[in-house]
């Protein structure tokens, strides 16, 4: 846990614009995609982490648990069989909730010009042309990208799978 509120305690990102400002991170396409995303991954595993913890400590004194380990599973197969497939709805919304944040971060370092490099399409390489007021004032069409991400990231948000409408 205390790794955990380290990583929290961060500005990620800081770091995110730290690491993509480097000269090494902008030579190919390939390379700069795979050095985003990584550290997309590396810095954004704290928060979904610590709500999966606590899914895991509820199910610990659950009655089904405390019968499987009175009926001798242990280890691996009572953390497979048991703790896991009841934590399946917490990982997927955690997975779910997960992708918006890292499709606006994506947004906010290509917007920056620290994203994903020139060649390959991203939400930040379609704001950056947006970055003056003169393109927004030549047309309407313009904000096209911007209501695209919005629409997407909203979409994201409200339509995950196993989420309950019925109450």
């Amino acid at each position: 846990m205390r790794m955990i509120d380290l990583y929290l305690s961060l500005p990620w990102l800081f770091l995110l614009l730290m690491a993509r400002a480097m000269p090494a991170a902008e030579r190919l396409a390939a390379v700069s995609i795979t050095i985003t995303f990584a550290l997309l991954g590396l810095l954004g595993w704290a928060a979904p982490a610590r709500v999966v913890r606590a899914g895991a400590q509820s199910l610990r004194n659950a009655d089904f648990v405390l019968q499987a380990r009175a009926s001798g599973c242990r280890g691996l197969r009572l953390l497979f069989a048991h703790v896991l497939p009841n934590l399946a709805p917490v990982l997927r919304a955690q997975f779910w909730i997960s992708i918006p944040v890292y499709i606006l971060t994506e947004a906010s370092l290509g917007l920056l010009g620290l994203g994903v490099a020139e060649p390959l399409p991203s939400w930040g390489n379609l704001l950056r042309g947006l970055a003056s007021y003169s393109p927004a004032l030549s047309g309407p069409w313009a904000l096209t990208p911007v209501l695209l991400l919005f629409v997407v990231v909203s979409c994201l948000h409200l339509t995950f799978p196993g989420r309950d409408f019925s109450t």
